[in-house]
């Protein structure tokens, strides 16, 4: 009895602080996005589009997170009107009016470095859920360590001739 009452509290636990890391990004990756100096030009829409992306089946995951940010921005940050919507890998790379990507949590190496590439490609930034998927060529990820840390893949960074607002330099950390 007490071993399922351990692995229930481990459920519980691991739940709740991937519900923590997931609350983070929903709130601070618009904030990111607004930091992109071209950001206005890589649409001919009144609104941008932030993509959420996923491969396999997590559509709904997806789905979830676009519908969070959507509902804690109320579609709107810096001034600058936005709608974040989910698209599956092959989705994303075959639109032309998407200003920023998001990859959500276990998404294959192969879909993280396809997406990583079309990113380098248009200049349009790629975060995603986990800094390791940095080593794939996602330009950056946020970590929830003692305080919140903004990583930046500074290889991705050259070879995707990205600009941002001076800030997020100022805050990020650089890696190679």
């Amino acid at each position: 009895m007490r071993i399922i009452l351990f692995f229930l509290f481990g459920f519980f636990i691991a739940s709740a602080h991937e519900s923590f890391i997931v609350n983070g990004h929903i709130r601070m990756l618009p904030k990111i996005m607004a930091l992109d100096t071209r950001l206005k030009s890589k649409t001919d829409s009144s609104k941008v589009i932030f993509a959420v992306v996923y491969d396999l089946n997590r559509k709904s995951d997806a789905q979830f997170i676009a519908e969070g940010i959507n509902r804690v921005h109320h579609e709107r940050v810096s001034n600058i009107p936005f709608s974040a919507i989910a698209l599956s890998v092959n989705e994303v790379t075959e639109r032309k009016d998407i200003a920023f990507v998001y990859m959500i949590q276990k998404c294959s190496s192969k879909s993280l470095k396809q997406v990583a590439e079309w990113g380098i490609e248009n200049s349009i930034p790629t975060f995603s859920y986990d800094v390791a998927d940095l080593e794939s060529g996602i330009l950056g990820s946020i970590a929830f360590e003692r305080s919140t840390v903004i990583y930046i893949n500074k290889k991705t960074l050259k070879e995707g001739k990205f600009h941002f607002d001076g800030t997020l330099y100022q805050i990020a950390r650089l890696i190679e």
